[in-house]
């Protein structure tokens, strides 16, 4: 387990000065695997190709607080910002569980960018379960406000995922408590693999943990750029554009929605269909439901069918065999058409961790880009 504390008000020259460093360390290039077990994305690649990423600086702070009855805000689920001595504050511990993503972008890409966002940006501290499978006990839920179902498989490995993590029905048991007792559970899938040769192992045990909440994913492979008609998806690194008004685009984000809210559209490649007939739909094309929620005793569930909204390409809008000219070339179709520049992806954490940890009124997070 690797903890990373992260903690919020960095600098705003050192954070722009970062973060294109940390996202633009994938390498790789040309189209990527899009078939059998790889989800990779394509590549706008040539002659010159570049990497490029903005240093927009952060400002504006954003509480993520909830009220109670008559407009009063409820209490703060026992928790209190701790500040070290140069006023780095955190106030909520996360717990994600699973191997991150290893495609993205380039088919190379990373997640750092997620995480320098949490880092630069909230108030939380987030350990990483992602090498082996933590046993969930109540002691160790106790210790965390939100967990993060990921890519829960022995392996994680491109085009390997080795076998599903197996947790035991006192686990299961343990996790129905927690959530009921008002801990907030996002689930993601759709790591690997597009069903057609190969075998869908990333629904195995987030399925398994899902079982008290009636929500499952699908082992399936929708939202597959080979089977869209997308002729500019390699603008944005590959993926099928989820809602908005984009060439290609599928489903619509439902705006009455605490998930849905505001997202018009972000990045999706191959991903895992949903089944529930009680939560709450946030995202669908109307046969297939992609995003869900739903309030389980006092504690919230999300869930969505795919891993690319944790991809440092998508929230950058740069990978290595990307040429960033053509996002400033008028003449050239992906002009101003980055995966930064059209997707919604911290407003879709922002809403997803906003949602799961409503009762942590101390939890803030910083981005001019989201909208309250």
């Amino acid at each position: 387990m690797a903890r990373l504390r992260f903690v919020t008000r960095f600098c705003a020259a050192i954070a722009a000065a970062w973060l294109p460093v940390i996202a633009c360390s994938a390498s790789g290039g040309g189209n990527g695997n899009t078939t059998g077990n790889g989800e990779g994305g394509q590549g706008a690649s040539g002659p010159g190709a570049v990497s490029s990423s903005s240093g927009d600086d952060f400002g504006g702070e954003i509480g993520l607080t909830s009220s109670g009855p008559g407009g009063e805000p409820p209490a703060d689920a026992g928790h209190q910002t701790t500040c070290d001595d140069e006023g780095n504050c955190t106030c909520i511990n996360i717990a994600s569980i699973g191997h991150e993503g290893v495609w993205g972008p380039c088919s190379s890409d990373s997640t750092t960018a997620l995480q320098n966002w949490l880092n630069t940006q909230s108030t939380a501290q987030v350990d990483n379960y992602n090498m082996e499978k933590p046993t969930l006990t109540p002691e160790f839920l106790a210790k965390y406000d939100v967990i993060l179902l990921q890519w829960m498989v022995t392996k994680g490995a491109q085009n390997d995922d080795g076998q599903p993590w197996q947790f035991s029905p006192d686990e299961v048991k343990a996790l129905e408590d927690w959530v009921n007792g008002g801990g907030g559970l996002i689930a993601l899938s759709g790591y690997q693999c597009n069903g057609q040769g190969c075998t869908i192992h990333d629904i195995t045990a987030t399925n398994q943990l899902l079982s008290f909440t009636d929500i499952q994913f699908n082992a399936d492979g929708v939202l597959d750029p080979a089977r869209t008609n997308c002729a500019n998806c390699n603008c944005w690194g590959g993926p099928v554009p989820l809602g908005g008004p984009l060439p290609g685009s599928v489903g619509t984000w439902n705006q009455d929605t605490p998930i849905g809210k505001d997202i018009q559209s972000v990045g999706a490649y191959i991903a895992r269909s949903i089944k529930s007939t009680t939560a709450t739909v946030d995202c669908t094309d109307g046969t297939n439901n992609f995003a869900v929620h739903k309030e389980v005793g006092k504690g919230h569930v999300v869930a969505y069918g795919d891993e690319w909204v944790t991809y440092s390409g998508q929230w950058l809008g740069t990978a290595a065999c990307l040429n960033s000219q053509m996002y400033t070339d008028p003449n050239s179709p992906c002009y101003e058409r980055s995966a930064a520049q059209v997707f919604q992806i911290s407003q879709f954490w922002y809403n997803a961790l906003k949602y799961a940890a409503s009762s942590i009124e101390c939890f803030t997070i910083e981005d001019p880009a989201i909208i309250k």
